[in-house]
């Protein structure tokens, strides 16, 4: 079969691979769609995380890679002891990898595991015409929802899992610091728990449109200071709750400032480099930092929503590509024009 091979930095091959074999509990999956992570350009780009020397702790996997977590597809084959599912069933999957013993594996928080390992990164994963993965971490997708639009099922599930975290943000401020999938994923899935008002930040105008479309207030930060817009549409009451999904010493900042006294912030984004906080400023006001780690089951509410047009999937899927033209029309397309694209998909089977 075919699959799209991690080597090194900026070295992914497409290669005919073995036809994986489902184990006690798995599943093998025919994928039709699969989705361009940050994770996945992080590895095409680096830094790398994907282990290249010292085998990974839970899989014991070493490069070469087959990348890929997000998917959507149709079993294929079942292993044994798998009940419940069966070839042609439509799916999708959580691509967490847990050792299913320590604490957070045991109170129901595997997406913290302490051996925590991800499909694509940890072992091979879904750029490929056919995955392996533990038929507990699957997923049904819902009737009246094609496979391309729940391919936006697992970035989605990434905010509604963070706002689940951060508790009651009913009739809220909120603001979003980055309006790229992870950002909309905030966006939604603060409005889908009842925010009473929304306003996101982003370079450019890209977004403003669908922003504004959803309800939400669209500011440019190439143009004006994030923190002055949030005094001005709060009346300088500041924002109750900030994500910040970016991963930026800039935006973190800004985050503190532009949050409340008491406020709530949430980050999102994954840092390069460690950054500098201003803890003084933090502490003086009692503002508390929430971090977010993937999801756990909120898949399942992300399709749903996605089901009933709760949130508009088809607008955001920007581009499409195949497994032979990845690399080019691909990541290197994601590195010259990223902040014009929301999500770039793979076909590789493409039934709907």
């Amino acid at each position: 079969m075919k699959a799209a091979v991690w080597h090194g930095h900026k070295d992914v091959r497409i290669e005919e691979v073995p036809v994986p074999v489902p184990g006690p509990g798995q599943v093998r999956i025919s994928v039709d769609y699969a989705g361009i992570c940050g994770t996945d350009r992080h590895e095409y780009e680096g830094p790398n995380f994907i282990p290249t020397v010292k085998p990974h702790r839970l899989t014991g996997r070493t490069a070469p890679l087959t990348l890929g977590h997000e998917f959507t597809g149709r079993i294929s084959a079942v292993g044994e002891g798998v009940e419940g599912w069966k070839p042609g069933d439509r799916v999708t999957a959580n691509g967490t990898l847990c050792c299913g013993k320590c604490e957070a594996c045991r109170s129901g928080r595997y997406n913290v595991c302490q051996k925590l390992g991800f499909l694509g990164v940890s072992t091979d994963g879904a750029f490929a015409e056919e995955v392996v993965v533990e038929a507990a971490r699957l997923f049904a997708i819902p009737e009246g929802l094609g496979q391309r639009e729940a391919v936006l099922c697992e970035p989605l599930a990434c905010g509604i899992h963070a706002t689940n975290l951060l508790g009651d943000v009913a009739g809220k401020d909120v603001v979003v610091l980055g309006p790229g999938i992870i950002g909309l994923s905030a966006f939604f899935g603060a409005r889908q728990a009842g925010a009473g008002r929304i306003l996101v930040s982003g370079i450019g105008e890209w977004r403003r449109e669908l922003i504004e479309r959803c309800g939400g207030t669209y500011v440019n930060a190439a143009e004006t200071d994030p923190v002055q817009a949030v005094e001005a549409w709060s009346g300088g009451n500041l924002a109750d709750v900030v994500y910040e999904c970016i991963g930026a010493e800039a935006t973190l900042d800004q985050a503190i400032r532009m949050s409340k006294p008491g406020g709530k912030l949430m980050v999102m984004g994954v840092f390069g480099r460690k950054p500098v906080v201003d803890l003084n400023t933090l502490q003086e006001a009692e503002r508390v930092i929430y971090t977010s780690q993937a999801h756990i089951d909120e898949i399942g509410t992300a399709l749903r929503c996605l089901r009933d047009g709760d949130i508009p999937g088809k607008e955001l899927i920007t581009r499409e590509v195949t497994l032979d033209t990845l690399v080019e029309d691909g990541f290197e397309h994601l590195i010259a024009h990223g902040p014009e694209h929301i999500k770039v998909i793979i076909r590789i089977g493409g039934r709907d």
